[in-house]
């Protein structure tokens, strides 16, 4: 007992000098900050999330969920970690970042998404022990994180231990059969070769993926594409996508704006002209933050 308590101390101590020199201590006075929490017994850095709590949260709440990308097998949480603390501010909600299992022979795009909600799970359980019940989550992300945004939010929308209210997403696949992801013409191919990307996806929907025959794939394809699961019951959605996209097909934000629309659900579609990938545009991104805000309140208030 006497070991665990010291240990305890041990890493309360490192825990305050990180948030020390990492400049969050000005944010110490009116935030639970939680960082490097894991949601396994595993304790593996892929399975782990940061949570920033306003002080003056209690009851009935909001969180704000950011999913990062790269590519479904790269990226960190750590790419979200520095500004958690001032988006809690702004947004007066919590916010967390999480990782996930990066897609390989044995982790699918399945198995991500019980990633998200394993950390869902233990932010709520966290939230609990801090007086805090979060009831519904807004959850973003940018390119793979998009599409595990949106695709959590469109398909789990009833099984999640937080109930998704709310997307704002940027460049994500929306419909993995667009055959672009596969042809040398997209930048990752000319890159590295067709093959890379395509067996990323490959692993993703656990199903090989082959030009001469790629009707084949198209059921396991259309089982992990966000725009097969729209419906009236949608959450609004608000998606931002580069014309110029040289990764993920435009067309794929044209089609989900016209899906949503058919089915009359609440959703805004920022354009970002001459624009990439990286969604160069500033005054498109202004338009997406401000809208960002606006479901914050809307939803998350």
């Amino acid at each position: 007992m006497l070991f665990q308590r010291v240990g305890a101390f041990i890493m309360a101590i490192v825990l305050f000098f990180n948030i020390l020199f990492s400049g969050y201590l000005k944010y110490m006075l009116h935030n639970r900050i939680f960082l490097d929490q894991y949601y396994t017994d595993a304790k593996n850095e892929r399975q782990s999330y940061d949570l920033v709590i306003p002080k003056s949260a209690s009851g009935s709440t909001g969180l704000v969920l950011c999913i990062h990308g790269g590519g479904w097998t790269g990226g960190s949480r750590d790419s979200y970690t520095d500004s958690l603390m001032q988006m809690s501010d702004e947004f007066h909600h919590a916010v967390a970042a999480v990782n996930y299992r990066y897609v390989s022979e044995t982790v699918s795009f399945a198995d991500e998404l019980d990633d998200i909600s394993s950390a869902l799970a233990a932010i709520k359980a966290k939230g609990q022990e801090h007086g805090v019940d979060f009831d519904r989550v807004l959850i973003t992300g940018i390119s793979a994180g998009g599409h595990l945004s949106l695709l959590y939010a469109y398909t789990r929308r009833e099984t999640a231990p937080i109930k998704p209210v709310c997307v704002v997403e940027l460049c994500g696949p929306a419909d993995l059969e667009h055959e672009f992801y596969y042809s040398d013409e997209n930048s990752i191919s000319q890159a590295v070769g067709a093959e890379y990307l395509r067996g990323i996806i490959a692993n993703g929907v656990k199903h090989p993926i082959s030009l001469d025959d790629f009707d084949a794939a198209r059921p396991a394809l259309k089982q992990y594409s966000p725009i097969n699961f729209v419906d009236e019951n949608t959450v609004p959605t608000v998606f931002g996508h580069g014309e110029q996209d040289e990764i993920v097909p435009y067309q794929n934000a044209i089609d989900l704006d016209a899906k949503l629309t058919e089915c009359g659900v609440e959703h805004t579609f920022v354009s970002f002209p001459n624009s990439g990938h990286a969604c160069e545009d500033k005054v498109s991104m202004a338009r997406v933050m401000s809208l960002f805000f606006e479901y914050v309140s809307l939803y998350l208030d």
